[in-house]
């Protein structure tokens, strides 16, 4: 792993500067610009949840370090993107979950990608509070993307789209659901 290192040196996922290993993907501006966009950004809370929690902004380079997560394999982000989630979850004083899980995605966008970036991100969260991560639900198989919908609309598709897997159990759990945007 070390002849790696030297090869290719890890870089800040969002400015590409050189860091050590240990930074975990983030150089010292960049984490503390995105934990000062952390305090002070606010989600509302959707119906039927108890909260939700976002980790910083989805603009300029940080949307650009997600979409390079999702989209081009840069598997390496989902550590420090689990961190900056499971920060931003306790510095919003959320309770912590019993269970992980994510929204899950179709076979083929699961195929074109490699991997479901939301459950990547989900058991990296799950690991670094070792608690358990489950994928609690199913995805109808004809359903509309949730990305070429307005507001309003997303909440009703998403209703037509996931259902529960028979083998959940969720009942009385405070569960965290994560999705990658």
């Amino acid at each position: 792993m070390r002849a790696l290192t030297l090869l290719y040196p890890p870089k800040c996922m969002v400015c590409g500067e050189r860091i050590s290993e240990e930074q975990h993907g983030l150089c010292p501006d960049c984490r503390a610009r995105i934990g000062q966009d952390m305090r002070a950004l606010y989600c509302s809370t959707p119906q039927n949840t108890d909260g939700l929690v976002c980790a910083a902004p989805y603009q300029g380079r940080f949307r650009r370090a997600v979409l390079d997560y999702k989209f081009n394999q840069r598997y390496a982000y989902g550590k420090p993107l689990a961190e900056l989630a499971a920060q931003a979850w306790e510095l919003h004083h959320m309770p912590r979950p019993e269970l992980v899980t994510c929204v899950p995605i179709s076979a083929a966008h699961a195929h074109g990608r490699g991997f479901n970036q939301s459950a990547e991100l989900a058991k990296c969260i799950a690991a670094q509070w070792d608690i358990p991560f489950e994928e609690t639900l199913r995805r109808r198989v004809l359903a509309r993307r949730q990305v070429d919908l307005r507001a309003e609309e997303r909440w009703h598709n998403a209703r037509r789209t996931f259902f529960p897997r028979s083998s959940a159990d969720v009942n009385g759990k405070t569960v965290l659901l994560v999705d990658d945007i």
